[in-house]
Formats: C-alpha cells, sequence, structure tokens
C-alpha cells in the first residue's frame, strides 16, 4: 500500500492499522463506513467502546499525516467516515490503470496480512471481488519492472500449515489421524503470532514447497505419521521449513496408550505446540537476522529481540530493548510488543541489567498493562503481566488470577506454567509450584531457553530443603549460564544450608562479580515471597555463605 498527496509527497501512516482504516475506506467506492464497522473489523476481541477508543488514536496518526489537507480527503461525522470522491484516486478502482502497477497477479494489500481475524475475512473478500474483477476485464499484467515489482508479503504472524497425519499399517481408524492433526491446528491457533492453514497436503505431486510459499504465504508445515501396535500408538511429527526447500528443523515422536483417544489428541497437541513455539521463534529471528535492516517490520524487530532476552549479554540485550521500543513507535497497538518489553524488564530487574531500576519497575508495569489492554485474550502477554506483578511488585495473588486466566486460554503455553509456578513457590505453595514447573518441564523438555525454569527449580529445591537437588541442578544452570544471577542465589544458600560452606562461599564470590552490590538488605528488599519463614530461609543460607 501507498499514498501521495499530490505534490507526491508520501502521506501513508506508519501504523498498519492506521494504513487499514484508509484502505477499507478507499475500496468502499465513496460510501460511508460506519465508525462502529471499523472498529469491530480491526478490534474484533475488544469491546465496542475499547474498540472505538482504538479507532480515535488510529484517526489521530491519519491526521498527522494528511495535516492541512484532512477536511478535504476525510469526512467524519459523529458515527460514520468517508473518503471523499472526489479528492482521492484509488488504482485498484481503475482497472484499465491497475496494469501499470503490476497489480493483476499480485495479492491485494499484502503488507496488511493477519492484523485481526475479522479484518482478514474482509480482506480475503476484498481479494476475491479484486480477481473476478480483474478476470472479467481480461487484463494480463505485464512483467514488472524494478520499480513496481510485488513487495515482499508484510505480516505479523508467522504461517503454519498442518498436513493431515499418514496412518501406517493396519488397524487405525480413518477419523484419528484428521482428528489428532485438527487437535494440534486448534492448539497452534492460541499462539497469537501464528496463522494456522489446516489440511495442507505436502504429498500432492501438484502442490511444491514454492507454490505453497507463493500462493498460501506458508511459512512452515507440520507433517507427521500415526501407527498401531496392539494398544500402542507412535506419532511422529517434523516441522518442515519452506524458506530452505522443505528442510526438517524440528522433530517430535509420541508413544501413548490408544485406550483414551481424547486425552492422547490434548496430551499431544499440548506437547507438540509447546515444543514449536520457543524453536519457530528462533528460527524466524536468525532468518530475520539475515534481512537488510530498512525492510524490518514490527513483527520482525519482536523477533530479532527475544533471543537477545535470554542470551543475558548487557549489550545485546539493552539492543533488544533498542529494539522492542523501535517496534511499539512503529505499531502502537502491537500487543505482543508491550508484552515482549514487560518481559525484558522482568530480567533487567532481576539480573540488575539496568542503572535505574525504579524506572524500569514502572516501564515494567506500564508496558505489561498496555499489552493485556490491547489483547486481553493473549496468553503470553497475560501471563507476562502477572509476572510482573508477583516478580516486581509482590501481588502475588493478583498474579496467580492473571496466570489463571493465561493457562485457560492456552494450556499449551509452558511460560504460563512456569510463571505460575514462581507465583505459587511465591505465595509459600512448594507442592503446588513443584507441580506446575514439571508440568512445564514435561510439555517443553527442549526448551532452548530451559535455564530460566530451572533456575525456578533451584528456588523451590532450596526452600523445601531438598538441598541435593537444588546443589545438583545450580551448579549444572550457572555452569551453563554463568551469567544467570538468579539461580546463583539459591544455589548458594543451598550449598551453605547443606554444610558445604567454603564451596558457597567460591559460588558467592562468582555472584559478587557479577552483582557486586547484592546484599542481605537488598534482597530482603526484592523478595516477593509472602511467608516470612521461607524469606528468612532463603536469607539464612545466604549469611552463612558470608554475605553481608
Amino acid at each position: 500500500m501507498q499514498a501521495w498527496n499530490v505534490a507526491g509527497e508520501s502521506v501513508l501512516p506508519q501504523g498498519r492499522k492506521a494504513r487499514a482504516v484508509l484502505a477499507m475506506l478507499a475500496l468502499a467506492d465513496g460510501q460511508r463506513m460506519p465508525r462502529r464497522q471499523l472498529a469491530g473489523l480491526l478490534w474484533s476481541r475488544m469491546e465496542v467502546s475499547q474498540a472505538l477508543a482504538r479507532l480515535r488514536d488510529v484517526l489521530h496518526d491519519i491526521r498527522k499525516v494528511l495535516g492541512s489537507g484532512l477536511s478535504a480527503v476525510l469526512r467524519q461525522e459523529n458515527d460514520r467516515l468517508q473518503l471523499q470522491p472526489n479528492a482521492v484516486w484509488t488504482d485498484v478502482r481503475d482497472g484499465a490503470t491497475a496494469n501499470l502497477h503490476g497489480l493483476v497477479n499480485d495479492e491485494l494489500l499484502t503488507d496488511l496480512h493477519a492484523l485481526d481475524p475479522a479484518f482478514d475475512e474482509w480482506l480475503t473478500a476484498a481479494r476475491t471481488r479484486w480477481r473476478l474483477q480483474t478476470q472479467a476485464l481480461g487484463k494480463s499484467a505485464a512483467p514488472p519492472t524494478p520499480d513496481t515489482a510485488p513487495v515482499k508479503r508484510v505480516r505479523n504472524t508467522t504461517v503454519i500449515g498442518v498436513s493431515p497425519l499418514r496412518p501406517i499399517g493396519p488397524g487405525l481408524d480413518d477419523y484419528l489421524p484428521l482428528a489428532i492433526a485438527d487437535e494440534i491446528s486448534t492448539a497452534l491457533s492460541r499462539l497469537r503470532w501464528t496463522t494456522v492453514i489446516s489440511g495442507v497436503s505436502v504429498r500432492d505431486p501438484d502442490t511444491g514447497f514454492s507454490n505453497l510459499r507463493e500462493s498460501f504465504g506458508i511459512d512452515f508445515i507440520l507433517d507427521g505419521t500415526l501407527q498401531r501396535a496392539g494398544n500402542q500408538l507412535r506419532l511422529t511429527v517434523k516441522l518442515l521449513d519452506l524458506d530452505q526447500g522443505g528442510a526438517v528443523v524440528w522433530s517430535a515422536r509420541f508413544d501413548r496408550a490408544g485406550d483414551d483417544i481424547f486425552s492422547l489428541q490434548d496430551e499431544v497437541a499440548e506437547a507438540v505446540v509447546a515444543g514449536l513455539d520457543p524453536e519457530i521463534l528462533l528460527i524466524e529471528a536468525e532468518r530475520i537476522r539475515r534481512r537488510p535492516p530498512q525492510n524490518m517490520t514490527a513483527y520482525d524487530l519482536v523477533l530479532r529481540a527475544i533471543p537477545a532476552i535470554y542470551r543475558l549479554d548487557r549489550e545485546a540485550f539493552l539492543e533488544a530493548g533498542t529494539l522492542l521500543d523501535r517496534a511499539i513507535a512503529m505499531e502502537p497497538d502491537y500487543a505482543a510488543a508491550y508484552a515482549w518489553l514487560a518481559h525484558w524488564h522482568i530480567f533487567a530487574h532481576g539480573e540488575v541489567l539496568l542503572r535505574e531500576p525504579a524506572r524500569a519497575l514502572a516501564r515494567a508495569s506500564e508496558v505489561a498493562e498496555r499489552a493485556i489492554l490491547l489483547d486481553p485474550n493473549d496468553a503470553r502477554g497475560l501471563t507476562i503481566a502477572g509476572h510482573v506483578r508477583a516478580f516486581l511488585h509482590r501481588r502475588v495473588d493478583e498474579a496467580i488470577a492473571l496466570h489463571e486466566r493465561a493457562l485457560l486460554l492456552n494450556p499449551s503455553l509452558a511460560t504460563a506454567w512456569h510463571f505460575s509456578g514462581m507465583a505459587h513457590a511465591y505465595a509459600g505453595n512448594l507442592s503446588e509450584a513443584r507441580r506446575r514447573l514439571e508440568r512445564c518441564r514435561r510439555l517443553a523438555p527442549r526448551d532452548p531457553h530451559a535455564f530460566f525454569r530451572d533456575g525456578a527449580f533451584v528456588i523451590v529445591h532450596m526452600l523445601a530443603g531438598d538441598y541435593d537437588a537444588a546443589i545438583a541442578l545450580g551448579r549444572e544452570v550457572t555452569q551453563m549460564h554463568p551469567r544467570f544471577t538468579s539461580a546463583f542465589k539459591a544455589y548458594i544458600a543451598a550449598l551453605a544450608h547443606a554444610g558445604r560452606r567454603e564451596e558457597a562461599r567460591a559460588v558467592l564470590g562468582r555472584l559478587l562479580s557479577l552483582e557486586p552490590d547484592f546484599s542481605l538488605r537488598k534482597m530482603r528488599l526484592m523478595s516477593p515471597y509472602k511467608r516470612r519463614d521461607h524469606l528468612e530461609h532463603y536469607l539464612t543460607g545466604l549469611r552463612l555463605a558470608g554475605l553481608t
């Protein structure tokens, strides 16, 4: 999408939803569109009042770029909006000139895909009308010149195609492979950063990977097989990266009893989604890292930031914060960017990576609340907001409620099991904390960021008096991630309580080289633990190790 004024200056808003409003008005053939309709198409998950408020913000952005020409172009009534038909020319409404832009063989508004499910339906219908119109005119597009070549699709999601499972051998009902694939599709669709296309065939000889990528915009295909031996079922799934010609980039195998089909479907779908969630984000981040920086979308910026957050290298970490700020500036209503920025602030506070902790606390709350306001049904945003409330502000009961809402929306989200486990540890419910962390581990045993979860296990083991488990896991985590200071603290306390004080003092020296101002007073001030005996137990271990 592009827009110019009569002087040839670009008047295209930066935000994608502002562009979408202009696009819908431009394709309305001069008709007035109700504000409620526009708001409902772009914020279908919000209440009407909230959606209308977001629309007012978008209109403010449009007003800024149109400037003094606004009143001549955009007619604003109390309940309706209209682009003045005599003041605006739209190329796709002029079939005679569409060929000049190489549009006939291109998709309409490729940079506005996946803004909202309701808008996607509107866009699909608009594209269908466009194709029928051009076919009726009998147009054939001229080969695009370098100046008019179609721009690569830009979107805020990764598109995953789910192929029906292939049954191998006898003894399988026809419906079971389809039912499991459908359950996986449903579970994947709960991830806000994905668009899922089910029923995609990778075995049809007429369907090649390049066709799936170009025609449907599919980035990955999830393919698999199902076989039965007696009462046992074996499911094998693999993820194919279409950007690499269908290379297998992830795989998993599940051996389960076949006597409870519904539980089998739920369990396998949850495990597949929990495993894919961090893996695809990392693959996409690496792919985007190789792109020219001037072509970055807000989604690209968020994906680039995620692995840098977990690296815990100060320079890379600060760059991740900058990328997330840029994503928000580019798309002020992009909920995921706010959620990940809140996650960034959690690490900044816990690992002492910022020099102004008070300011970081305030900013974490601000962006976390903004994320759930923009998308109250995003499980990741809800559980991150919950961890902000528990870890940074000691509002543990509120956090537990947010985590429960997140798990209701997406029971496959390992992060929600992790953060809810931590909230129960802060509340003093160690057995429940352990159960939730174990669920997180079972869902995503190969999580590339598992050190973060394992650090939580170290704390729970230490508080429960299981010092051997805390020491063994603490040693492993701190060796694999020597900058992860949170794991050091519970590890040191466990060593001291176990009577291994010389070793505890040596590990304390490593911690103080990373966080020189760490002290018992600081630990007490930062502590989110509600039970006084748990906090005193933690502090006693650190004191025995030599911390003052």
